[in-house]
Order: C-alpha cells, then sequence, then structure tokens
C-alpha cells in the first residue's frame, strides 16, 4: 500500500503493518488506523503516522530509553482489549511533545500508548493514580542520569587503591 503524508511524503508499508487503535489517541478519537515510521536519523524516536489523515503523525519513544524506572500501571480491563497471553507481549510507548525550543521537549509518562505488536492492536491509557505527568522533560533527565553516572564513576574510582 502508499499513502501519502505531508511530512514524509509518499509512503509505502503492507497492510500487516497497520496498528489499529480501536479508541484512537485522546484528541483523535476518529483515527484508528497507524503505521509506525522509523528512520536512523530519529533513533531513538519513531513516528507514529495516522493512515486516514496524511497530517497526523506523533512522535513516540519508548519510555524506558529515557526514565529507566518507568512502569506501566494498568487495568485488567484495559489489557483485556489488548489480546495477549504474556505481558512481555506489550510494548509502551509515549507521546513526544518537540516545540520550537527543543530544551523544552517533554514525553506524556500519564497516558502512554501500550502496543501489542504481534496482534497489531493498542491503546492509549490513562493512568490517573500514578506519580507521572504529562510533561516530563527529556533532556532534564538526561542531564540527570548522567549526573548519576558520573557521581558512580567518581565513587568507583575512589574505591580504588
Amino acid at each position: 500500500m502508499k499513502y501519502l503524508t505531508s511530512r514524509f511524503g509518499q509512503i509505502a508499508f503492507e497492510e500487516k503493518e497497520i496498528l489499529f487503535l480501536p479508541k484512537g489517541i485522546l484528541g483523535y478519537s476518529q483515527l484508528s488506523k497507524y503505521v509506525i515510521i522509523e528512520k536512523d536519523e530519529y533513533e531513538p524516536f519513531k513516528w507514529l503516522q495516522s493512515v486516514e489523515e496524511s497530517d497526523i503523525a506523533f512522535v513516540i519513544v519508548d519510555p524506558t530509553f529515557f526514565f529507566p524506572d518507568y512502569k506501566l500501571e494498568l487495568h485488567e480491563k484495559e489489557l483485556e482489549e489488548l489480546n495477549f497471553q504474556q505481558m512481555k507481549e506489550l510494548s509502551p510507548y509515549v507521546i513526544v511533545t518537540v516545540p520550537p525550543d527543543h530544551s523544552q521537549t517533554s514525553a506524556d509518562l500519564l497516558g502512554p500508548l501500550v502496543i501489542n505488536f504481534k496482534k497489531r492492536i493498542a491503546k492509549q491509557v490513562v493512568m490517573p493514580n500514578s506519580p507521572y505527568t504529562t510533561k516530563h522533560y527529556i533532556l532534564d533527565e538526561l542531564k540527570k542520569q548522567l549526573k548519576r553516572k558520573r557521581i558512580a564513576e567518581e565513587k568507583n574510582l575512589s574505591n580504588e587503591p
């Protein structure tokens, strides 16, 4: 199949690559069919491109890349809709907002997308009792991780004879 997008021009994909979001994404509930676009130059980010509305695409990322301790808090009913056998079949992704000031790039950890790649079905869930918010600043988190790494390295060096 081929589809003309406003961001990537014409993309080619197979029907089996379509990801179905029965309830859509918050604010876009009318759109339920997407493909994931991966390009080396965007790693670790990916694009979730609608194949129903050419202007709609979301930047997504595996939240554990920037937030290693990220935990999904899902209710049993939400899990049933994803038609899976084992938790390892589910992959979390979060939507990333990239404003003109890239230093303010943030990830929505409160409303992750949970994807069952095996069944090609996904759902955006909202985790109302979680410690997360809709704006976790990615660059701030990277700085914290680098600082923790430096401290650990310094501690290791000071313990050497």
